[in-house]
């Protein structure tokens, strides 16, 4: 297990020592080692997870608000000013207008920004389903779910 661990870990852990406190350290380089290698795979194609999700959410529901945006990505709306100029730069987006209200700014995918979609959608699926290969579902989704508890509790104390 320690060689999951990374060098950071193991200077934490040999002050703590404890076997629970070994475990939640493997889950957590585990996690990050996961979002390392998407970023990767994102980078690629000249995307960041956070500017996949918001393609995403852009291709899928035709003229967004970036306030819309926001809640549909769970981020600030400086957040999604940054990510939108991101891909307006790189050509896959395009902001416009409701004519209705000239203050309202809308957000399209353009072809390329469908483009890039439907290029890296199976390229995730595949490196999703490597990822949980050899995996048993049965003893994973619980225990999954117990760590989500315990984080939803650990301010509760």
């Amino acid at each position: 297990m320690d060689e999951l661990l990374g060098k950071r870990q193991g200077l934490l852990l040999r002050r703590l020592g404890g076997n629970d406190a070994r475990l939640a350290m493997g889950v957590l380089a585990a996690a990050r080692r996961i979002d390392d290698s998407y970023n990767e795979l994102l980078a690629e194609h000249d995307l960041s997870g956070g500017r996949f999700a918001a393609l995403l959410a852009i291709s899928e529901t035709r003229g967004i608000t970036p306030a819309r945006l926001s809640e549909e990505l769970e981020v600030k709306r400086a957040t999604v000013t940054g990510l939108v100029d991101g891909l307006v730069k790189r050509g896959l987006v395009v902001r416009g207008g409701d004519e209705a209200d000239r203050r309202v700014q809308t957000l399209t995918a353009t072809s390329d920004g469908e483009h890039r979609v439907q290029v890296v959608l199976p390229l995730v699926e595949q490196w999703l389903g490597g990822l949980i290969s050899g995996v048993d579902r049965e003893t994973a989704w619980p225990l999954l779910s117990r760590i989500h508890r315990n984080l939803g509790s650990s301010g509760d104390s």
